[in-house]
């Protein structure tokens, strides 16, 4: 079956939900940087027999790729998991979520600055849709002992979008398989050198249990291979602005599963910009399809 980059997008908005909920667990569990060591070798793991079979290696450090590709995997993955857990000590799954919403603002700002890309009035319009029920909710949480997580989670979205600028910067012939196996070993190597401050302070500290087990399995194998894969294919053919546009309705189902799983409790007002969020991402999506049908047409 082949996938459309938009159903890949929207295949990415239900594992990014999942995505808070499985750092809270892991937080207080294992450290910020082993846990994204973990999640990202295991990533590659997936990749591996691919990687060996079509001789990809040369290709990954190929001197016009290799700066890309770390700041890719770096920014991407190895850096933003780390503080994502890191702040998922003080904050909830769903205020981490969020949070994250800020994006909007990220890409828009990058997109137009870098890549170019044409920002409508119509595609601002769903963005600040998604903008208001978001702020909504993270109004109540402004300067509560949250307050420290929140403000690192404030930084986590700015990493991925500049890890989403350099891989729009990569060859168009590459593929979207490549751009997600190099993003899973780049951060693997880049999160390396955080372990020699080891020598001075602990790192690499977990507490061994079968959760803290399947935490690990499911980041690797879903969060972080399966949804590279799915993310590549939608932001490689599409602008990246409207991409983030669409996965910034996220949190609605992370609300969701963080009540049901007793995480969190879900207020009215919640409910009312969780609302506001999904239908901002609806709009985008209704845009793209309008621009992809108007260009088949053409």
């Amino acid at each position: 079956m082949t996938i459309t980059p938009l159903g890949a997008i929207w295949l990415t908005v239900c594992i990014n939900s999942f995505m808070p909920i499985m750092g809270y667990l892991a937080a207080g569990r294992v450290s910020p940087p082993l846990f994204a060591l973990a999640g990202s070798a295991l990533g590659f793991a997936c990749f591996l027999p691919w990687a060996l079979k079509n001789k990809m290696f040369p290709v990954y450090f190929r001197r016009d790729l290799r700066l890309r590709l770390f700041a890719v995997g770096f920014f991407g993955s190895a850096l933003p998991i780390a503080v994502l857990v890191l702040a998922l000590r003080y904050t909830t799954p769903a205020n981490a979520a969020i949070l994250g919403q800020i994006e909007a603002v990220y890409t828009i700002i990058l997109s137009r600055l870098f890549l170019k890309e044409k920002i409508s009035a119509s595609q601002l319009f769903g963005t600040a849709l998604v903008l208001s029920g978001t702020l909504l909710i993270a109004y109540k949480e402004r300067f509560t002992v949250r307050w420290t997580g929140d403000l690192l989670m404030l930084a986590v979205p700015l990493m991925y979008q500049v890890s989403h600028l350099f891989s729009k910067k990569l060859p168009k012939d590459l593929g979207h398989v490549f751009v997600a196996s190099s993003r899973t070993l780049f951060a693997t190597l880049g999160i390396l050198p955080v372990f020699l401050l080891g020598f001075f302070t602990p790192v690499a500290a977990f507490e061994p249990s079968w959760e803290l087990a399947g935490i690990v399995l499911a980041w690797g194998l879903v969060l972080t291979a399966l949804n590279n894969v799915l993310w590549y294919k939608a932001i490689l053919n599409m602008d990246l602005s409207k991409a983030t546009a669409i996965v910034l309705c996220y949190p609605v189902l992370t609300a969701l599963f963080s009540h049901l799983s007793g995480i969190e409790k879900i207020q009215p007002y919640q409910l009312i910009g969780l609302a506001l969020a999904l239908a901002g991402a609806w709009w985008v999506t209704a845009l793209v399809r309008r621009q992809h049908a108007a260009a088949g047409g053409a």
